[in-house]
């Protein structure tokens, strides 16, 4: 090899070593930046991290390996005791620089070659314990290695720069944990292999990852085994029950072919879809009831009252798009809204495509939406629908748009379809059983103490959140109108608003993820929620809170709904993994 491509590689060797040193000293400080004010625009708009958790491949990066706060105060006094350790370690080596006595073989270096590693590992390990997600814990053990080696190559130095004696310095210490020295054979043995470096190298990396994800399976295992999820509950009262609601609920039934989600009641349809309004629990119910009842509607539907008449198929689109669209689960920096921003013309506003479809000998609605040669469409209207009208109105607000023979229903028809089809999918049991509002004059309300810790340490914060909610006509009304009540349980994690990094301690918002479950039954225990296969995620909305506003008045600013995009299921097991697992028994 000649010197020049030598110095090449000891060069390229020397930019990766900073690059990653770089790196775990970026992630292994994650609790650090996540307090300081520009965290909003450093996690949102900056590296966008959030975008981990919306690929299935990455979420589990965003999760927590060490429960929130493990050992109490435990990780805050190691990461104080590793940050003296290194200031203390640091001061003897460049004071000894300063005044050029040589090598430091005293104080802490009488013990161990290299105290200030053995102080950045009880710093880090505070750290995971303080604030334990899988990409610290992978960082963690990534400055181990890397360290190791370093620890290496500042040893061959100190050999050319004192010679024999930092030999015999070296004879008498430990490398790195006191008492190592024990190890020496075992590396005596491995240098006989004779092996090449790079292979020695890579050997190393994979038993230590190895090592790390082993023990995060452990750890994530005892979670489930062991682990609480605090939460507190109340009792929500929805108003009377609709008894001709409920009438009408006992002919609506669900279904689902592929990624089409679709209520139906004799040979009238609703999908769940495309819009992200039309996804939530109860919505497309909530058409399929009022079609029949809509005055505006009553000319295009009169083949229903025909006998064995053709078959009607509700889309439900964007009421209008956004000015300025966001990616959904993203946060920007301060003042900006956390999670999808809020439909401009409402949550409960969507557009209705209805398709009257003849279908063919034998096929179902269900074969119609599965292949299209089993239905052609015979015409189509289209229509301003607003279900927060009074079920005394129609839901049709607007014109009602009827095409003449020239309209493209099978090309519009292949575009909603491609849209359906290109949702990712969610793992949730969406579709599976219809939910009808309007059955239930009370529900459960539970609101599960994370992922905010100041809901932990903090219960009357927690209790304030909760309050806040129950008295909110707009919460409630969603509530009802979302289907909640019997065996449909609303379950609330606050998190962070968009002050919560300036004003936490003071007037903060939060930003509460409410999901809809389905539990077995009724009157099923609520420590069901949290136990594997207990229950079913229908949809999930997110409620704005604004505790500068009196808690006397509605102080729930914005509903926005959370679309099928967003996995519900990776969402709640990243709210629980920093308090216990998945599958962990729950406790009030």
């Amino acid at each position: 090899m000649t010197q020049a491509s030598a110095e090449g590689r000891s060069v390229w060797r020397r930019i990766g070593e900073v690059a990653l040193r770089i790196l775990a000293f970026f992630v292994i400080l994650e609790p650090i930046w996540m307090l300081l004010p520009f965290a909003g625009f450093l996690y949102g708009s900056g590296l966008r991290i959030e975008e981990l958790g919306r690929h299935p491949t990455t979420a589990w990066l965003t999760h927590f390996v060490f429960p929130v706060g493990t050992l109490g105060w435990c990780g805050p006094s190691m990461v104080v005791v590793g940050f003296l350790l290194f200031l203390a370690a640091a001061f003897q080596i460049y004071s000894a620089k300063i005044r050029k006595s040589g090598l430091v073989t005293t104080g802490l270096y009488r013990f161990v070659r290299h105290p200030q590693y053995i102080a950045l590992t009880l710093f880090g390990l505070g750290l995971l314990l303080a604030w334990g997600r899988a990409i610290m814990f992978l960082a963690f053990f990534l400055m181990m290695f890397l360290y190791y080696y370093l620890a290496k190559n500042e040893e061959v130095a100190c050999l050319r720069l004192f010679g024999e004696q930092y030999e015999r310095y070296r004879e008498r210490t430990s490398f790195i944990v006191p008492g190592d020295r024990s190890l020496r054979p075992l590396g005596v043995w491995l240098s006989k292999r004779d092996l090449p470096a790079p292979l020695r190298v890579a050997g190393a990396f994979v038993l230590t990852m190895s090592f790390c994800l082993g023990l995060m399976w452990l750890i994530n295992a005892l979670k489930a085994a062991v682990g609480t999820v605090p939460y507190m509950t109340t009792t929500v009262s929805l108003g009377p029950v609709d008894e001709a609601a409920a009438q009408r609920a006992k002919d609506i039934t669900a279904g689902k072919t592929g990624p089409v989600a679709f209520v139906q009641a004799g040979r009238a349809a609703v999908v769940r879809g495309p819009c992200p309004n039309a996804a939530a629990s109860g919505f497309a119910e909530r058409v399929l009831q009022r079609l029949k009842a809509s005055k505006a509607l009553q000319k295009f539907l009169g083949f229903l009252a025909e006998p064995n008449g053709d078959a009607a198929l509700v889309f439900c689109l964007p009421f209008e798009k956004p000015d300025q669209p966001r990616t959904p689960g993203t946060r920007g920096g301060e003042g900006e809204r956390r999670g999808p921003p809020p439909d401009p013309a409402g949550p409960d506003r969507v557009r209705l495509m209805l398709m009257r479809c003849t279908l063919a000998e034998g096929a179902s609605i269900e074969d119609a939406l599965r292949d299209k040669s089993k239905r052609q469409v015979r015409g189509a209207c289209i229509a301003p629908a607003n279900l927060a009208r009074p079920d005394t109105e129609d839901m049709v607000e607007g014109e009602v748009f009827t095409p003449g023979p020239g309209f493209p229903a099978e090309q519009r028809w292949d575009f909603i379809m491609g849209q359906l089809a290109a949702r990712p999918a969610s793992g949730t049991g969406q579709g599976t059983a219809a939910v009808v509002p309007g059955q239930a004059d009370t529900t459960r309300l539970v609101l599960v103490q994370a992922p905010v810790m100041r809901t932990r340490r903090d219960p009357a914060f927690a209790k304030e959140i909760l309050d806040r909610l129950v008295a909110s006509p707009k919460f409630v009304q969603r509530l009802r109108a979302s289907g909640a009540g019997n065996e449909v349980v609303p379950v609330v994690f606050p998190r962070p608003g968009p002050n919560w990094y300036s004003e936490h301690h003071g007037t903060p918002q939060i930003s509460a993820f409410v999901v809809l479950a389905r539990l077995r039954t009724a009157d099923s225990s609520l420590d069901e929620l949290f136990q594997h296969g207990g229950r079913e995620l229908l949809s999930a909305f997110i409620a704005d809170i604004d505790f500068k506003i009196d808690a006397s008045q509605d102080s729930v600013t914005e509903i926005a709904t959370v679309g099928p995009a967003r996995d519900l299921d990776e969402r709640w097991q990243f709210f629980l993994s920093g308090v216990g697992g998945p599958t962990s028994v729950s406790r009030r």
